[in-house]
């Protein structure tokens, strides 16, 4: 009898381990493992739920790079106004994703991603124009779009033919490689982030916040634009803090 409580033990225990084998990749790099639940796309971020024990914890969009959720790979990609959810369905130099338009949970639209962030929806009427430009570091590809022998039917074909032309150009990996390797600028912007992180140091700031301006530096160093979302919420989360008062409104003066 005691055996067979053992037994049952360490087979509840298996299962409350595989149950929580989801992991979250923070823009902090830090991993978070629980059990995950997408949550419905709002106007402006999408969001998750990650149960850890008797814990729940909202991560919005902004703050993730990615995640695992049981079988499916999950990436966070900028389209349009927001920072997106997208599914991973084909990986590589150029990949193929599907997310939600119109704050709707199904996953039912499909993104060509490139590893050098550039992206695109996978259009239906102009598939052949517009996939063909997007696909022209690899003449042989486009021509084959051009003739329609890859279509909307059979895109991930096509991105398997452009992923194997791009791996023989090493030249073109190199050049991702260096971007990747970008120094980052000095500027005002991010002397200012950098005051304004350093006068927080001695402050009980949240997470959300710590994570904001990790995100904020990051993307001004790769001179990527800041969207009014973040600039909104930096605001808003810093309005207790009368010492960075005056560093936050310049900061959000210059992102204007």
């Amino acid at each position: 009898m005691k055996k067979l409580s053992v037994f049952v033990s360490l087979l509840f225990f298996s299962g409350l381990v595989k149950a929580q084998t989801d992991e979250v990749y923070l823009t902090s790099g830090d991993t978070l493992i629980g059990k995950i639940d997408i949550l419905l796309p709002a106007d402006y971020y999408e969001e998750i739920m990650v149960k850890t024990g008797n814990e729940k914890r909202r991560i919005k969009s902004f703050q993730m790079l990615g995640f695992k959720a049981g079988d499916n790979v999950y990436k966070i990609i900028k389209f349009g106004n927001k920072y997106r959810i997208m599914e991973e369905l084909v990986s590589g130099y150029l990949g193929l994703y599907r997310f939600r338009t119109d704050n709707n949970y199904d996953f039912g639209s499909r993104f060509l991603y490139k590893v050098t962030n550039e992206g695109m929806e996978v259009p239906n009427i102009t598939f052949k124009k517009a996939v063909a430009n997007f696909v022209s570091e690899c003449p042989s590809v486009q021509a084959e779009v051009k003739n329609k022998t890859y279509k909307v039917s059979n895109i991930e074909e096509m991105i398997r033919a452009f992923n194997n032309c791009i791996n023989e150009k090493p030249l073109v990996i190199a050049e991702v490689k260096e971007k990747e390797k970008q120094v980052v600028k000095a500027s005002k912007e991010l002397e200012l982030i950098k005051t304004i992180a350093k006068k927080l140091e001695s402050e009980s700031i949240s997470e959300e916040l710590s994570t904001l301006l990790s995100d904020l530096e990051a993307k001004i160093s790769k001179g990527e634009n800041v969207p009014g979302y973040l600039t909104g919420a930096l605001e808003e989360n810093t309005k207790e803090f009368n010492s960075v008062n005056k560093e936050v409104k310049k900061l959000l003066d210059l992102l204007e």
